[in-house]
């Protein structure tokens, strides 16, 4: 979308210029400097004229210029930044290595030259469930923990050198690598697939209502306080699946390398068939 924008380059002089600038409409127009920005709004980590600077390209002595209203009123245009609607593409889609010739804002890996970590495709075309399991759980398990672990570990089951399958031990030793990124923009991966999960809810909803209700809620007490604490077990996919289709294959490597949205399509057409018998 474009705007334009009038301001007094000396706030004393009644004459005006005016300004032209693109901001995104949707989470599919955010780049990825943008999401980062947004992820550090959701933190409190940017100020306004910082992020609406991120938001519309406008220079800060312009921004600054404007009133509280005008800027209130471009904040109101970004308004969808406050909705975490679905989404099913990774804004951030490679991470960099430490040769790579990058002007964007993310930091190098220490790999070998010219390559570099890439995010799934679209609709998490190409990650097998086995990736998936272990992609969802970190999410899920930094959800709670706040531990930079967690966040690591759920980056490093996500992006994937080019060309390169799934293995569990590389998330073992590439999650090191994984902490030397900016917290900001490991944070606005997770935004990003938070994005993500919600498209997923749409997409198999029987799915993902079913994780909702055998996901534990208990109540604890503190004080005269009723406190709602998720806990969430790790091996809450494994179950997911041996409720869908009874039967107890999810160890096999043949069902972990198969690709997650065939699994849930697999798993969709069980539940329903497994609801006529009933």
């Amino acid at each position: 979308m474009t705007i334009e924008v009038r301001y007094r380059p000396i706030s004393w002089l009644p004459f005006t210029r005016k300004a032209n600038s693109n901001v995104p409409q949707n989470w599919g127009d955010v780049t990825q400097e943008q999401l980062i920005a947004i992820a550090c709004l959701y933190k409190s980590a940017i100020s306004d004229i910082a992020f609406l600077k991120a938001m519309s390209g406008l220079k800060k002595r312009i921004l600054n210029k404007l009133s509280d209203y005008e800027r209130y009123k471009l904040m109101e245009i970004i308004e969808f930044v406050g909705d975490q609607k679905p989404h099913h593409e990774f804004i951030i889609k490679k991470l960099p290595s430490k040769n790579s010739d990058s002007g964007s804002l993310l930091r190098s890996l220490s790999l070998s030259k010219g390559e570099v970590l890439t995010a799934p495709e679209g609709k998490l075309k190409g990650i097998t469930f086995g990736q998936f399991i272990f992609a969802d759980t970190y999410f899920a398990n930094y959800q709670q923990s706040n531990d930079e672990t967690d966040l690591n570990k759920f980056i490093a089951s996500l992006y994937l050198k080019k060309d390169e399958l799934f293995n569990e031990k590389r998330i073992q030793s590439r999650h090191f690598q994984i902490r030397k990124i900016d917290k900001n923009i490991r944070e606005a991966i997770v935004l990003n697939y938070q994005l993500m999960h919600e498209w997923l809810a749409l997409a198999y909803p029987l799915i993902f209502h079913t994780v909702s209700e055998i996901t534990t809620i208990p109540s604890i007490s503190e004080g005269d306080v009723a406190i709602q604490e998720i806990k969430r077990d790790p091996n809450i996919w494994i179950k997911v699946f041996q409720n869908f289709v009874g039967d107890d294959i999810i160890h096999d490597e043949v069902w972990a390398a198969k690709p997650i949205n065939t699994i849930f399509a697999y798993m969709t057409r069980k539940y329903k068939e497994n609801a006529r018998k009933k």
